[in-house]
């Protein structure tokens, strides 16, 4: 008769702990929008920009963690530094093109009375990132994903352990995209419904649908990360 181990391994322990680190953060992130809508005056230009340049932050971290710790297809091992270079500056120029392309639709759609304001990256800077206070949800997210990553990093060459997302690079980069073509299709097709009525209220379900659609993900990375059960 087949059993099936129902021990606690030391893998299962991390991976619960840092699910539970990622989805702290994710939580603690997306608290931010909430009260830039209600307390600093953010709009749906506002907004759809924070949300484009969470991709852009998640994309560097994802790009990083490709090209040091993910295997190449077919293989059980990582990849050399040439290569490892090579595939990180294909996807940056790749996912920065279809990124600024993302970012001028949501310019020509959204902008509004913003259009007269914002002439270059300069105005961007000074009058979204700065003025509207959207680098303090962007630092937080970047320094919770690059603690994320250095964690595994020192696992995988400090330790030894192999990371709990040992994939190869198709399918990183595959999630990646992914995440950018369902997330902001429906941001965006929520973006049209709350311009239309012109309040905030649109703008805190657009907010929570975003949320959902996180959370969706990291429980997809989770089930992906978590070990099979020993099958002795």
């Amino acid at each position: 008769r087949r059993m099936t181990s129902t021990v606690p391994t030391t893998t299962t322990s991390g991976a619960s702990r840092r699910g539970t680190f990622t989805s702290s953060i994710l939580i603690l992130s997306n608290l931010v929008p909430l009260a830039g809508i209600m307390f600093w005056g953010w709009d749906t230009f506002v907004l759809l920009c924070l949300y484009c340049l969470e991709t852009a932050v998640i994309g560097f971290w994802t790009i990083a963690r490709a090209a040091t710790m993910a295997r190449d297809p077919g293989s059980a091992t990582g990849r050399s530094i040439t290569g490892a270079l090579a595939m990180a500056g294909f996807f940056t120029v790749h996912a920065g093109l279809f990124m600024s392309v993302h970012m001028l639709f949501i310019y020509a759609l959204f902008a509004g009375p913003w259009m007269g304001r914002i002439h270059d990256a300069r105005d961007f800077i000074r009058l979204i990132v700065i003025g509207k206070d959207l680098w303090i949800p962007l630092v937080a997210l970047f320094v919770g994903q690059g603690a994320i990553f250095i964690n595994d990093a020192v696992n995988r060459f400090v330790f030894g352990k192999v990371p709990l997302t040992n994939a190869d690079t198709g399918e990183i980069m595959g999630e990646f995209y992914k995440r950018i073509v369902i997330m902001h299709v429906a941001i965006m097709g929520g973006a049209f419904i709350a311009r239309a009525i012109g309040t905030a209220a649109p703008l805190i379900i657009l907010v929570l649908l975003k949320i959902a659609i996180e959370i969706r993900f990291q429980m997809k990375a989770k089930a992906l990360g978590s070990p099979q059960p020993a099958n002795p």
